[in-house]
């Protein structure tokens, strides 16, 4: 890829920096270490070591560059790149705190993930100091939102860690670290190593008054709190313990046992593969409120594990602050449900003595209409009796034989009808749950509010 052929200002400031000989206290943090590491890659400047033995030279192209800038004609500076993490804040902060995005489909591999953007830029710094991004879905889109995060701080800042060369006496939890030999997952060459890293960080931890306890291969650490764990391991080491079980257990089978024909094949020390790489990894119980922050550093090229140490305090500081933020945001999102629940008890009650008043005038007004209605049968068989009658009696009136059932029907017809007497109001029903429960509504129950539920759609009901 060609290189770009001019610098930007910070790029400059950083190669006449180290053209003076890199004087302390001139430009701090990683920032130049990074810019130093492009001015190299162009040819302009050398660099060596890492951590305290860090150094970096001007190279001859160096100075002739310095030398254009200084000139009557200097090259014009290059607009310094913005991150897309930046640009996403500046355009939130454009848009007066709230931003729509299209939110990326799972169908739709190319499409921005916003979401993970706006966890990264709070991760690297991005968010201004005091504020925070929140990601709402709304339908086919993602809300962001630049809120206020009363009491975070923002970024911590990074406070030096001294390793110490020499330890009189270590720290117990890395005592019990060192002596935990089953649990080990580093080499036996880089156990003191890793046993001054684990005294370090156990003393600095105490030092901010947070409890340290030593768990298998690592530490527990209870930051405001909350749980942090930390468990340190060297790249190409096994568990020690379950490693050295399992060459034991391979000795006592077959070397073409079907149970290994595709394993690998346990034998030599736990740590023969051992690359004297170490890493240290932070776990937390639900990890979900940290996704997208780093959790894990390690010995790479241009720094070691013990220099990135300060870094590791500061997410676990910057961790216990979003963590307080979202209990406290859960605190007041239950103090919202459990309102909204004893409203919405209440206006059930409300509505439960409502409709058991209704259920009770319907119990009547439906006894009453069976009543009506039962007494015009009645009355309308006893008319068409007497009709009968009369027929009777036109017919077979004359004969003696005939009369005696003739005036018996007419005294059943009689009786049968109810406008042989005065007719009043029915007595009222009794008020039973079986009968009263006829009139209540769909998800509604004699026994009480809580009884029964609202009718929900079937297509809902177990999405």
């Amino acid at each position: 890829m060609a290189q770009r052929k001019t610098l930007t200002e910070q790029q400059v400031e950083v190669l006449r920096w180290i053209s003076e000989g890199c004087p302390a206290g001139v430009m701090e943090g990683d920032g130049p270490r990074v810019s130093a590491a492009a001015l190299r890659r162009r040819g302009l400047a050398t660099t060596s070591g890492s951590g305290s033995t860090w150094s970096a030279e001007v190279t001859e192209a160096g100075r002739e560059y310095l030398a254009k800038v200084d000139s009557d004609d200097p090259p014009m500076a290059r607009q310094a790149n913005v991150s897309v993490t930046q640009q996403l804040v500046d355009d939130v902060i454009a848009a007066g705190g709230t931003l729509r995005v299209p939110r990326r489909r799972w169908q739709d591999p190319d499409g921005i993930d916003y979401e993970n953007r706006a966890l990264l830029a709070e991760r690297y710094g991005k968010v201004p100091a005091g504020k925070r991004l929140e990601v709402v879905p709304i339908k086919d889109e993602l809300e962001i939102r630049l809120l206020d995060a009363p009491g975070d701080p923002g970024r911590v800042e990074l406070v030096e860690i001294q390793i110490p060369k020499t330890v009189a006496r270590y720290h117990e939890a890395a005592r019990h670290f060192r002596d935990d030999k089953a649990r080990h997952e580093v080499s036996r060459a880089q156990l003191r190593r890793a046993v001054v890293i684990i005294h370090v960080i156990a003393t600095e931890a105490e030092r901010r008054v947070w409890s340290v306890t030593s768990i298998g291969g690592g530490l527990k650490i209870v930051a405001g709190g909350h749980d942090f764990y930390l468990e340190l391991e060297e790249k190409g080491v096994k568990p020690r313990e379950r490693w050295e079980k399992e060459v034991e257990r391979y000795r006592s089978v077959l070397r073409d046992s079907p149970f290994y024909r595709d394993r690998e094949i346990p034998s030599g020390p736990y740590d023969a593969g051992a690359t004297g790489e170490l890493n240290l990894q932070l776990r937390v119980e639900r990890s979900w409120i940290f996704r997208g922050r780093q959790a894990r550093w390690g010995d790479r090229t241009s720094w070691t594990l013990e220099e990135r140490l300060p870094h590791v305090f500061r997410e676990i500081e910057e961790r216990a602050v979003k963590a307080d933020r979202v209990a406290e945001e859960e605190r007041v999102a239950a103090e919202k449900r459990a309102e909204e629940a004893r409203r919405a008890a209440e206006e059930r009650e409300r509505q439960w003595h409502a409709l058991m008043e209704q259920a009770k005038k319907r119990l009547v007004e439906s006894q009453r209409a069976a009543v009506l209605r039962s007494q015009e049968l009645a009355w309308r068989e006893a008319e068409r009796l007497r009709e009968y009658c009369d027929a009777m009696e036109v017919a077979h009136g004359e004969h003696p034989e005939s009369a005696e059932w003739i005036a018996w029907a007419r005294d059943f017809a009689s009786r049968l009808d109810p406008l042989s007497e005065r007719p009043s109001m029915p007595e009222p029903p009794e008020e039973t749950p079986e009968a009263l429960q006829e009139h209540l509504p769909k998800g509604w129950s004699v026994h009480g509010p809580e009884y029964g539920r609202a009718h929900i759609p079937a297509y809902r009901r177990f999405g």
